[in-house]
């Protein structure tokens, strides 16, 4: 299970990217015979991905038409990066034991055949850590875990989300949980809800795969419309695009569809689930698009003018007597030179008046 944190940019991001790694590496891993080795071989993997997460993250779009501030803000955040916590188990059933690993506030919970939770005292949690596009691992090394699967009938992770509530996954069925699930998602408060459980002992045999759906497009309308599986109780529609990936889930009826009610072009695949059959396969994909509506543009064509005759009434003509006499404008004195010019004029004749003083009291006389 990895869950993407919301305060980092695009946190399902880091948690979709991670999430298909570990589950490629720990398929290929021979399984670890100390912590030790397991933490060391899992904190080398942790960092050799953070390059690439690096890139995935930086070359994410950002959508145009967000608002200013919004898009500021998740400029800034990108330069953090991207972040989820993470759980992750292997379990060896010839050697009947398990290893597992995580980062941050996901909960890993054995139950045996009774429903009576195993206590595992040597597991450490640390709500601060997790992994991160821009750091790898953060706040530390990853937990390791090395156990005997003896007395376990059930291995349960599940998210923070279910909170005070997930004493109530001692026991449960798949009734119960939807209403629970559908409680805890109603709160004010409600986070992301997953959990995977794992049953070791008394596993029901389940019926053969399910028929694979064969959806379709409708005509002019962002929905599809495939024909009923027999056996399905609900269906399970898988989008991919726009630079994420989610899933739908619907109830069976008469004539299943599913409308795309987020903007953007996608490609979507249909597959059929029971709780009594094994589940169908993918259908093949199809291209479902739902673009924006933009207002339209209403121009009027113009009328053709019409010419109608008027009739010109006849006025007689009356004296008019002229105008009288225009009274010319008030004259406007010239407003007077600044006081600064005036004083440099009389300097001017002073100096004049007296080289002229000079020059005639030393050659006329």
């Amino acid at each position: 299970i990895c869950d993407g944190v919301s305060q980092s940019f695009y946190g399902d991001l880091a948690a979709r990217f991670l999430g298909e790694k570990l589950v490629a590496w720990l398929a290929e891993l021979p399984f670890p015979t100390d912590s030790e080795s397991f933490r060391h071989a899992l904190s080398a993997q942790l960092a050799a991905w953070q390059p690439e997460a690096a890139a995935l993250v930086a070359a994410h779009p950002i959508r145009a038409d967000l608002p200013p501030m919004l898009r500021q803000a998740l400029l800034q955040k990108r330069e953090n990066g991207s972040e989820s916590m993470f759980l992750a188990v292997l379990i060896d059933h010839e050697a009947h034991q398990f290893a597992a690993c995580w980062m941050g506030d996901l909960r890993l919970r054995l139950f045996d055949a009774h429903g009576e939770e195993l206590h595992l005292p040597e597991a450490h949690w640390d709500t601060r850590q997790r992994w991160s596009s821009r750091l790898g691992a953060k706040h530390g090394a990853p937990q390791v875990l090395l156990r005997s699967l003896d007395g376990v009938a059930r291995l349960t992770a599940h998210s923070d989300g279910f909170g005070s509530r997930a004493d109530m996954l001692k026991r449960f069925t798949l009734d119960s949980l939807n209403a629970l699930a559908d409680e805890l998602l109603s709160l004010p408060a409600s986070d992301d809800l997953s959990l995977l459980d794992v049953a070791l002992q008394g596993v029901p045999t389940l019926g053969a795969p399910l028929e694979t759906p064969v959806p379709y497009l409708v005509p002019d309308e962002p929905a599809l419309c495939w024909q009923p599986v027999a056996g399905a109780t609900w269906y399970r529609v898988w989008l991919e695009g726009e630079g994420r990936a989610f899933t739908a889930d619907l109830d069976a009826v008469e004539a299943p569809s599913f409308v795309l009610k987020v903007h953007g072009l996608y490609t979507c695949r249909v597959q059929a689930l029971s709780n009594d059959h094994l589940p169908s396969a993918l259908s093949a994909p199809l291209r479902l698009e739902n673009a924006p509506v933009t207002e339209a543009v209403i121009t009027r064509q113009a009328e053709p003018t019409r010419l109608k005759p008027i009739t010109v009434k006849k006025v007689d003509a009356e004296p008019v007597s002229a105008p009288a006499k225009a009274v010319p404008p008030a004259a406007v004195p010239a407003p007077a030179e600044p006081f600064a010019w005036r004083l440099l004029t009389a300097v001017a004749a002073a100096m004049a008046l007296g080289l002229s003083v000079v020059w005639y009291l030393v050659y006329m006389r």
